[in-house]
């Protein structure tokens, strides 16, 4: 193989390597590209650039490749006779000036025969006789398809008996465009002219516009014959191939052949990335989902978070109250201070500790297994769309793993500034009044008290009026008494429920960590999505070489010794730029 294409394959195959460990490609896609054939003609020979043209005689048993083949060499070189349909042998037929390569070891080549002549009528030729194609053993035929790679020029032989029935002819239909392609009735003595036409409009219908078919008969005795035996015909056909630079064209057509099935294979790894159209409607359909599942998930945990709002209030009630009294007192005194704070937040402590561990309860196996079951729904969106589906689900499961944290993380932190300033806005301003009459009116009573009392005794002193002072100490008290307890009264009835303060952190605080899964689970199709367009591009700039190499390539029509031996299919990629697009 050419060195430009040979490196293109490794490269693609680095590529599929790290697109398949990332999750981008499934075994069957790696296995394709693996097994992309890459073995050509050049490769059994140790002077490439001086080779023959290698030509194979193909067929199904009993059609006569043997003989045939003995025919060309004048001498009994292949098995002939009922031995050959169970026989493994491969003979080839080579020059003796031709320096063979050490043969690949995947070609089955034992046993083998290689027959070496003097004749310089094939001495630009490697003749090889395969077994039959539609053998009874299995075997012979998976020798005769490891050398197909290796073959520049297929002589297809038939028989007039069985050449409608010829099961090998459907197996090589798969490779037209990797060779040339000729054509022989052999055993022509038992023929029929018609059957040549027949043959020919069965060829036209496989891609053949004019298929070459000649007629041989290897009978050694004379026979009489439908119509003059045409073996010198393909004698001169194999010298005027020699002349026009068969090898070197044919190579050419087989560089293309493995090209197109590079591009194919890679244009097939690539939709596994999809486009970025599939990802949009997959995080379209990613955000219906969970929205449904979120939707459930509130409904479902409203009756835990009312349990776990009365257990805090039970556990930490008291506790809260207190710490609402320093912060209310703290602001009272803050005035008096150069520097004190506004607000005393719920400190680390056993009771914060209860928050927690509340707050971690709530994220359940439930809430996880509704997550999950998004998860898994995502999953199957994503093989229907045609992607791939394991790097989603790897970004996805890691999501999940961490929901847990996320959760409770964002339910304690809501519940401890909650219980740091319970209540409204409005009940927190209502109780700065309160808070500030339950200090001011007894102050402003005590006051008046005093003045009482000293006004008593003023006009006990001077006669005026007699001191009663049970009567007084009464009143001073009834009077202090009320001047605090109004608005202590009003104070209690302001303040707020700690089960109705953590049950509506709660209900916040679940809408929030729901919404915050929700754009992690965007993102996380969002960083899949840019992952697989940077595994595409490194696929696609593979594709565009392989257009570039094919419209190098481009060589326009063969010359005529060659162009009946190529099928349609193979001609038209040969001569049309079209076929190097990327659609």
């Amino acid at each position: 193989m050419p060195e430009r294409v040979a490196n293109l394959l490794e490269r693609s195959k680095q590529w599929a390597a790290q697109a398949a460990a990332g999750g981008w490609l499934p075994p069957p896609e790696i296995a394709a590209l693996e097994s992309l054939e890459h073995a050509t003609p050049a490769d059994l020979f140790v002077l490439p650039e001086r080779r023959p043209l290698v030509v194979a005689l193909f067929g199904g048993t009993g059609v006569g490749k043997s003989s045939l083949l003995n025919r060309l060499a004048g001498a009994p070189l292949a098995q002939v006779g009922v031995e050959r349909p169970t026989s493994r042998e491969v003979t080839i037929y080579v020059h003796e000036d031709i320096e063979l390569a050490e043969l690949p070891a995947v070609l089955p080549l034992n046993p083998q025969r290689i027959c070496r002549h003097r004749r310089d009528e094939y001495r630009d030729v490697l003749w090889l006789d395969a077994p039959d194609i539609d053998s009874v053993e299995p075997e012979n035929r998976a020798v005769a398809l490891a050398w197909l790679p290796h073959v520049d020029l297929v002589c297809y032989v038939v028989s007039p008996e069985r050449y409608r029935d010829d099961a090998g002819w459907r197996v090589l239909l798969a490779r037209e465009h990797r060779h040339g392609w000729l054509f022989i009735m052999n055993q022509w003595d038992t023929g029929d002219v018609r059957q040549m036409d027949d043959l020919a409009s069965m060829l036209h219908a496989a891609g053949f516009v004019e298929p070459l078919i000649l007629r041989t008969c290897c009978l050694p005795m004379a026979q009489k014959l439908p119509s003059p035996d045409e073996f010198e015909d393909l004698q001169r056909l194999l010298g005027n191939l020699v002349t026009a630079h068969a090898v070197r064209e044919l190579a050419r057509r087989g560089e293309t052949a493995r090209l197109r099935d590079l591009r194919a294979a890679l244009l097939h790894a690539l939709q596994r990335c999809g486009a970025d159209s599939a990802w949009a409607r997959l995080r379209a359909t990613t955000l219906e989902r969970w929205g449904e599942t979120a939707g459930k998930i509130l409904t479902g945990i409203s009756f835990a978070s009312a349990g776990a709002a009365a257990r805090l209030a039970d556990r930490v009630g008291v506790w809260v109250h207190v710490q609402s009294t320093l912060s209310h007192l703290a602001r009272e005194v803050a005035p008096l201070r150069s520097r004190a704070p506004t607000n005393i937040p719920l400190t680390p402590g056993p009771e914060a500790n209860e928050v927690d561990a509340v707050c971690r309860s709530l994220w359940d196996e439930w809430t996880q297994s509704k997550l999950q079951a998004t998860i898994d729904g995502l999953e199957v969106d994503t093989q229907h769309a045609g992607l791939a589906a394991q790097p989603l689900r790897n970004r996805l499961t890691e999501v999940a793993e961490g929901a847990a944290e996320w959760v409770a993380t964002e339910l304690g932190d809501a519940v401890r500034y909650a219980l740091a300033r319970p209540g409204t806005a409005w009940q927190r301003a209502a109780r700065r009044v309160t808070g500030f009459l339950m200090v001011f009116l007894p102050a402003m009573a005590l006051v008046a008290v005093g003045f009482q009392v000293v006004w008593t005794y003023f006009e006990a002193a001077t006669g005026r009026a007699a001191f009663r002072g049970v009567e007084l100490a009464i009143h001073s008290a009834l009077l202090v008494l009320f001047a605090w307890g109004v608005p202590f009264w009003f104070d209690r009835l302001l303040r707020p429920s700690i089960e109705r303060t953590v049950a509506v952190a709660l209900q916040g605080a679940w809408k929030s960590a729901l919404a915050r899964l929700e754009d992690a689970l965007a993102q996380a199709v969002d960083e899949v999505a840019d992952t697989s367009r940077q595994v595409a591009a490194g696929g696609r700039e593979l594709v565009a070489e392989c257009d570039r190499l094919l419209r190098a390539d481009l060589g326009g029509e063969p010359p005529e010794p060659i162009r009946r031996l190529l099928s349609t299919e193979s001609v038209a990629h040969a001569t049309s730029p079209r076929s190097a697009k990327v659609r």
